[in-house]
């Protein structure tokens, strides 16, 4: 049976917002949390199998990322924010499936419901099932948080320094010949303008052009 690893890097969580993106713990075998900038405070309740890291100078988030799936056990790999949270049945459906080994591929994703939890509004979008070199070029529809085989991570050695460094990610798992399973099911909801986060400040002065170029050569 496969064991799963959630992976969480934060910096200066939002107490609310991280209790709900631990809320499915459980159906992990470990969770490796990395809190940055503000401790959390005593009364905050982690889950029993997690463990916690703390540093307090910043760092950018694929070193964050890089250090805790390195020390990750799981087979599985599934890389979390907390801006995020998952539908809690169709996640433990993937799971359960990933556990039993029913899915052979080396890279599971599912489209995004991007909105907020004011109006309630979700707008889905990457809901491509598809993955291939040219389009992943033109536009990044794979969620961060898709759930891959650590031996994907070893290949392409893990995420790398720059810009939109998840997207380079999956460019190089394709590059890498991985191979993807999509699960078209309402899984996974990403909170948008919360807060200003590193992509929103890396679109503003973005040359997809010149980025490209670099990657590949």
């Amino acid at each position: 049976m496969n064991n799963i690893s959630l992976i969480l890097p934060t910096y200066n969580p939002d107490l609310k917002m991280l209790s709900q993106a631990l809320e499915c713990s459980d159906l992990f075998d470990e969770v490796l949390l990395h809190v940055n900038g503000n401790e959390l405070p005593p009364t905050f309740i982690l889950p029993k199998n997690c463990k916690m890291f703390y540093q307090r100078e910043r760092i950018p988030v694929q070193d964050a990322l890089n250090w805790l799936i390195m020390m990750a056990e799981g087979q599985w790999i599934l890389g979390w924010t907390d801006d995020d949270f998952f539908n809690r049945k169709e996640l433990a459906n993937l799971l359960l499936k990933i556990k039993n080994d029913e899915i052979q591929e080396d890279i599971i994703h599912f489209p995004i419901y991007a909105g907020n939890d004011i109006d309630k509004t979700w707008t889905i979008w990457g809901d491509n099932a598809h993955v291939r070199f040219r389009t992943l070029c033109k536009e990044n529809y794979i969620p961060f948080s898709s759930i891959y085989r650590k031996d994907v991570w070893k290949k392409i050695q893990g995420y790398q320094a720059g810009i939109f460094n998840d997207w380079r990610f999956w460019i190089e798992a394709i590059k890498n010949k991985c191979t993807f399973y999509y699960w078209p099911e309402k899984i996974y909801f990403h909170r948008e303008r919360h807060k200003e986060t590193l992509a929103n400040k890396e679109v503003k002065t973005f040359n997809k052009k010149e980025w490209l170029k670099e990657i590949n050569g």
